[in-house]
């Protein structure tokens, strides 16, 4: 049986955010194209970090196979167009050296704007924790959202929202750590139990210089508390040169990130995709 295309079938059905905000009524209905240096970033992008191997491995497909899934704008005077959805893809048309791009024109004021791009961005899993706790504290900041209302229009809890927002009390020096995955949420929970910046660097420094477990950590909060002084824990697990091996070559064959973790003789293999296309774009190469 013919296996469907996930990223086709997504973007030919007009499928996603765009099709839920109203087109703007003096444009013409369906898809236009748009001189691609006529757009520019949604200035509520909650996303600061695009994996640029990503982006190059998506300009490659679209200069084979053009952009299915297309951008969705709003008109911002003086010739321009503001990104509502599909960042991503228009950094990898730019990349791919495209001049035009098959774009959605759609009337949506600031708010919804900002909301729309950490929806899709949430809806892909690709904000880190740090970008998700400045988009839920600019929604509160700028637009006197309630984490109450965040919550519902997001789908996920209230505590959610306060446990993404906690992020920002640490100090903005260990933001960089939080978003690059160096520190887990679990980490920043250990870390934030701790009132000292000096200790909370100490215990970060910790965590990144021996590797460990968040559980590890919550036992040298208690430590701190008592003494400033820290006993070592058990040592990591060594890394197994092998498992890198097999990863670097996962990496390259599938132009994604790949994550192999093992836990005795079993494992699991975690692979990254960044929007639909590249979902289809792995499963070729595996299938």
């Amino acid at each position: 049986m013919k296996r469907k295309a996930l990223g086709k079938g997504f973007g030919e059905k007009g499928l996603g955010l765009a099709a839920l905000v109203p087109t703007t009524g003096g444009e013409k209905e369906g898809l236009i194209d748009l001189d691609i240096n006529s757009v520019i970033a949604n200035r509520y992008q909650p996303r600061q970090v695009f994996d640029q191997s990503a982006l190059e491995s998506l300009a490659d497909s679209l200069k084979q196979h053009g952009l299915i899934q297309p951008i969705t704008v709003r008109k911002t005077g003086r010739g321009h167009f503001e990104l509502i959805s599909g960042e991503r893809r228009w950094r990898a048309a730019k990349l791919a050296g495209l001049s035009t791009i098959p774009a959605i024109i759609k009337s949506v004021e600031d708010r919804e704007l900002m909301e729309w791009a950490v929806l899709e961005n949430l809806q892909r899993e690709d904000l880190n924790p740090i970008e998700k706790a400045r988009a839920y504290e600019k929604l509160i900041s700028e637009f006197s959202l309630t984490q109450e209302a965040i919550a519902t229009r997001m789908g996920i809890d209230r505590s959610s929202v306060s446990n993404f927002l906690r992020l920002l009390q640490l100090p903005s020096e260990l933001w960089d750590d939080i978003s690059a995955g160096h520190l887990s949420m679990g980490h920043a929970k250990a870390l934030l139990s701790l009132d000292s910046k000096e200790n909370q660097f100490k215990l970060a420094g910790e965590i990144k210089r021996r590797g460990i477990s968040v559980r590890q950590a919550e036992a040298l909060v208690q430590q701190l508390k008592k003494s400033p002084d820290l006993k070592k824990p058990s040592p990591p697990a060594p890394v197994n040169p092998d498992l890198n091996r097999v990863e670097d070559r996962l990496r390259q064959s599938l132009g994604t990130k790949v994550k192999l973790t093992q836990q005795g003789k079993s494992g699991e293999i975690r692979i990254a995709y960044y929007s639909l296309d590249d979902l289809d774009r792995i499963l070729e190469k595996l299938l």
